[in-house]
């Protein structure tokens, strides 16, 4: 079961676990306070014969004289116990009072408390096997669905293979008879990238995680950058990362992150514009001034775009690649200014 598949499951889980545990615990209070009425009644009744023949039980009888807001026949609950007041045959001055002590009371209280609580841990368990049950079932159209979704995609990412393998065979040749020239050195970076594209597209299907190694943040930076400059030649790079920074995490995916961000931060610039990789710390900050989002917001939903170009993929990759290798991503953009994606590299970074 993938990661999103899990989290689904436990917060069906939780949701259907505390709505059944909250119904149980109301049908208890219910059958709780249900019997404590009938114990009143029941003592009411007791009392009631007790004043008839006073002959055993734990009751204490004493007189008190009669007042007129006073009212018989009825179970009174006072610290010392309940007790009820009933008339005495001949007497106008004086009713006869009857009490139950109340730790006699508590000790009848307690008893079905015991029962109104009895074998709850099996109900528990048993309310969370059901929870389980339900959330598994509840989850099978959702998996379902996510997995033709999935089967879709790698059957376009296999369709891509032959096309793509073509491309490379033809620029080979077409670089052997050329020599050097930008302009197939330019396709072939591009081709690269589709072809890494692919691969960590398939990584992300797949939830695999990523093998770690060490390697140069500048390095791989200065690659990426390399190759935009041939494709962006009126924007400006400005690369403020320092040497000597290692990092320890996926690099192919890492790759992938980066080269997302930067693509995005040339596709959706101004012409003559910049582009700023600087690495304050432990936060990586890809900053442009092109032409900004609408709604910044929704950048990382999948399928979300604000132009005609592209699939609205790119920004959801970047997102889950990076929870993948616990990077924060965090982005600010204001529309008409540019943008700003902050990378928090502490997990990943070699101190």
């Amino acid at each position: 079961m993938k990661r999103y598949e899990r989290e689904a499951l436990w917060k069906s889980f939780i949701l259907y676990f505390l709505l059944m545990s909250l119904l149980y615990g109301l049908f208890a209070w219910m059958n709780y306070r249900d019997r404590r009425r009938q114990l009143d009644e029941t003592l009411l009744s007791e009392m009631k014969i007790f004043s008839f023949k006073p002959l055993g039980g734990n009751f204490d009888v004493a007189f008190e004289k009669k007042k007129s807001d006073e009212r018989i026949w009825h179970l009174v609950h006072s610290s010392e116990g309940p007790y009820a007041l009933f008339e005495i045959p001949g007497s106008r001055k004086y009713l006869l009072r009857i009490r139950l002590p109340q730790r006699e009371y508590d000790r009848r209280i307690a008893a079905i408390r015991r029962e109104a609580l009895r074998g709850w841990p099996l109900y528990i368990l048993s309310i969370a096997l059901l929870a389980l049950l339900f959330s598994y079932y509840s989850l099978n159209p959702y998996r379902r669905a996510l997995r033709l979704n999935e089967e879709f995609v790698r059957d376009i990412l296999h369709d891509f293979n032959t096309p793509l393998s073509a491309l490379r065979i033809d620029l080979g040749i077409l670089r052997r008879r050329l020599g050097e020239n930008r302009s197939v050195e330019r396709m072939l970076a591009s081709l690269d990238t589709v072809h890494a594209l692919q691969e960590n597209l398939r990584a992300f299907l797949a939830r695999r995680p990523g093998s770690r190694e060490s390697f140069g943040l500048r390095p791989l930076l200065e690659e990426r950058i390399d190759a935009l400059r041939g494709l962006y030649p009126s924007l400006t790079f400005l690369d403020e990362v320092p040497e000597g920074v290692t990092l320890e995490c996926d690099r192919d995916a890492f790759a992938r992150i980066v080269e997302n961000l930067l693509s995005n931060a040339c596709k959706y610039n101004r012409k003559g514009g910049r582009v700023c990789i600087k690495l304050d710390d432990a936060l990586l900050k890809i900053r442009d001034n092109g032409r900004g989002m609408r709604d910044p917001d929704r950048a990382f939903e999948r399928y979300y775009k604000e132009g005609e170009r592209g699939l609205g993929l790119g920004l959801h990759i970047v997102k889950k690649l990076a929870e993948d290798m616990k990077i924060g991503v965090n982005l600010e953009s204001t529309e008409g200014k540019g943008t700003t994606v902050t990378l928090d590299l502490r997990e990943v970074m070699q101190r």
